[in-house]
């Protein structure tokens, strides 16, 4: 009876691991912040810089906005890159970054 007991309480805890859910990569980006926008399938370039966020995106069409990744995967990370990126913009405080520049998670993106 112990053995049963046992073995039952060891496959009750299993199945609770395996059906737990993933955390996503992106879950602890801007936490709290509004989405302001949705971006899909939209050319943009990836820019490598020495400057406060090292890496930023520039959506094509726009003259100076700046889209800082919370979840760009290092493959990615590549100066004058063409992608093409998805996404939600999140709202971004004044004061929070430089000028310009937009709180961004990344969705889908390929080279």
């Amino acid at each position: 009876m112990r053995l049963i007991f046992s073995v039952s309480i060891l496959a009750a805890t299993a199945a609770l691991f395996v059906s737990c859910k993933k955390e996503d990569k992106a879950d602890g980006c801007f936490p709290g912040a509004a989405t302001v926008r949705e971006i899909t399938n939209r050319p943009a370039v990836i820019k490598v810089t020495a400057t406060v966020n090292p890496v930023y995106l520039v959506e094509q069409g726009s003259i100076d906005t700046k889209l800082i990744p919370c979840n760009l995967p290092k493959e990615f990370i590549e100066h004058d890159l063409q992608v093409i990126v998805s996404g939600q913009v999140k709202e971004t405080k004044q004061g929070d970054g430089p000028c310009c520049s937009e709180n961004f998670i990344i969705t889908k993106i390929t080279k």
